[in-house]
This record gives structure tokens, sequence and C-alpha cells, in this order.
């Protein structure tokens, strides 16, 4: 057990890995801050679950990242037709938050089945993918009905962000495939087509993008709030704990934790935080461009892009560069949902570049 442990230590990709769990403990350190005011009755309850969901997510990290790409494959697809199971449950068994019906209650835990779409379908895609560059057109024809179905599903939700999420990530795995450009821009005319209709159709979606083009729209006190707490942390922070602007940011400890950060660990740590997801975005594509194979090369873009898109737009959202989307931090934000899906994905892009480093050395020694 020891020396297996120890061979993979030698294969995983450590900088990521590593990474992965600094975020997580950053998660742990903002939610317990977050939450002391926030959650005055019993915010204790938020952070025992906050703490099991990290010791969860590392164990999910790091089994995942032992598996070979055929467990990967099977898994995931067992894992995309529950979540497209869960998420149609949602209609009759789901509960309404902010004119949203994305959470399912299941033994005392409320769940997004949309969170856990996202890796799961990038792993299919790909294989599916892969399948039509090889001749298979069975493949493609599978995969865009998944794709056209879960993202109905993400728009009678609805979930305008999760949505344009998704078929973002799908634009990148059909580009880097190398698919016909035909296709590619015919899903283009989509993601802009649903944008459109979000628009004029979707009263969230509209009023949140009116008041990003025009404040005077409409009510901004939690982007003001979130903006302000920046500009009182200043370069350094006030200190862990201190910030008081939290009490006022509805979601604080969720979609607006990077302003926590902020508050009370000033700029150089919230560049920080951001170094790290680009660490990871990063050296992921620069190892698996090291392995050469074409499936690990789009599961790989399609994870990494979810990773990144979904980071950049919380932070974006954060400090006002964005319309807000409630979009979670990965593997920061509070949220069992979010902490898992995230670490899956994790886990996964392990997975597809472990050993990378020691397959180098052997060909430069054959070399």
């Amino acid at each position: 057990m020891i020396r297996k442990f120890s061979n993979w230590w030698k294969e995983v990709d450590q900088v990521i890995y590593i990474s992965s769990i600094i975020l997580i403990l950053i998660g742990i350190i903002l939610s317990l801050t977050g939450t002391t005011e926030i959650r005055k009755l019993d915010y204790t309850f938020f952070i025992r679950r906050q703490v099991v969901f990290a010791i969860l997510s590392i164990f999910l990290i790091t089994f995942l990242s032992f598996q070979n790409q055929k467990f990967i494959r099977r898994i995931s697809a067992l894992g995309l037709i529950a979540s497209l199971l869960l998420m149609c449950l949602i209609f009759i068994l789901g509960y309404e938050i902010n004119g949203s019906k994305r959470w399912l209650p299941i033994y005392g835990f409320s769940i997004q089945p949309s969170e856990f779409l996202k890796p799961f379908f990038v792993v299919i895609s790909a294989w599916f993918l892969t399948k039509k560059l090889e001749g298979r057109d069975i493949g493609l024809k599978i995969i865009f009905i998944l794709f056209i179905f879960s993202s109905c599903l993400l728009i009678l939700q609805p979930d305008f962000g999760m949505t344009m999420l998704f078929m973002a990530v799908f634009f990148a795995q059909l580009f880097i495939a190398g698919l016909s450009m035909m296709l590619v821009f015919v899903l283009l005319l989509i993601l802009i087509l649903v944008g459109l209709l979000s628009y004029y159709y979707i009263d969230n979606v509209r009023r949140r993008i009116d008041i990003f083009f025009d404040p005077s729209s409409g009510d901004t006190y939690q982007i003001d709030q979130s903006i302000k707490a920046f500009k009182s942390g200043g370069i350094f922070g006030k200190g862990l704990g201190q910030g008081t602007l939290k009490e006022y940011i509805p979601d604080a400890h969720t979609d607006f934790i990077f302003s926590i950060a902020g508050e009370e660990l000033g700029y150089i740590f919230c560049s920080l935080i951001i170094i790290i997801f680009l660490l990871i975005i990063i050296r992921g594509l620069l190892s698996i461009l090291k392995k050469r194979e074409l499936y690990s090369l789009i599961v790989v873009v399609g994870l990494l892009s979810i990773f990144g898109l979904q980071a950049f737009i919380n932070i974006a959202s954060s400090i006002g560069a964005s319309p807000t989307k409630g979009m979670t931090l990965p593997l920061i934000s509070y949220g069992g949902s979010s902490m898992i899906s995230s670490s899956i994905l994790i886990g996964v892009l392990l997975s597809h570049t472990r050993g990378i480093k020691n397959r180098r050395l052997v060909r430069l020694k054959n070399e």
C-alpha cells in the first residue's frame, strides 16, 4: 500500500494537487470568518459542514487521481445519467430560491445537480468527440442530443449563468477537437441566441444586465457593499475576522466570498488566490500538451475551461467587472455541491495528467 502511494505521488502532478488543497483550506478559513456574523444562531453548524465537505473533497481528488481513464469514463457515464435524472426531479420535488429551481432536498441536504453535470458531461463529450474523429458518426449525434437536453434543463430552471458556462465549455471542446468550423459557428450562434432570448424573456437576467450597464436602473446594494469591502481592506486587509461589511453582503460566504478575502486579507492575498487558480490552469494545459493524446486533451481543456471561467466569473462579479450571476468560487465558496463538483473536476484532471513527468523522463533517456 505504501509503495502504491509512493508511486502515485511520483506520477501525480504535485503542483496541481497541493494547490487544490490550499484553495480548500482557504475556503475553510474564509467560511469560518464569513459565517460568524451572518449565521448568529448556530454558525458552528455551517463550519462543521464545510470541514466535512473539505475532507470529502480531498478524498475525492486523491481517489479519482488514482484511477485510470476507463474507470473515469464509466463513473462519468453513471454520474451524467444520475445528474440528468436529478435535474428532471427538481421540477417535481425541488424548491425555488430567487426565482430559480436549482436545488433538490435529499436527507436534510440540498444538492444542485447541475454542478455535477459539468465535469461528467465534459468526460463523456470528449469520448464521443474522439470517436467521431475516428470515423464513428454516431458519437457526435449522441453527444449533441445530450448537450441539447442538458441545456434545455438548465434554461428551464432557469440558470442563465450555468447555461452560458456549459455552452462555452462545449464550444471550447469542439474547437480543440478540430471539428468542422461550421459546427463551431452554429454553436456560437446558438450561444448568442440563448443569451438574447434569456435577456428578453427572463426578468432576473434582464434586470442584472441592465443594472450592470446602468447602475441607476435598479438596486446595486449587493455589489456596492462588495466593492466597498475591497476598498476597506486595502493592500493588507483589516485582519482575519475583523471585517464588518460581510454582515451586509447577501451570500457573502458563497457567491461573494472573494469580497471577504478582500476586506480581511487585502489585495495581496486576493492576488495570491488568483495566482493559484492561474497556476492550476497553466500547469494543467502544459502537462496535457506533453501527453499528445487527443482524448485527454479534449477532457482537460473542457475541465480547465469550467474551472477557469467559473473562477473568472465569480471574481469579476464580486468586483463589479461583470453582471452578478450567482456562481461559486471553485473549491473556496461554501456549499457541498460546488466543492464536491470542483473536487471531481480536479481528480479527473489529475488522472489524465498523471505519469506525464515520468513518461517524459523515459523518452529523454531513450533518446
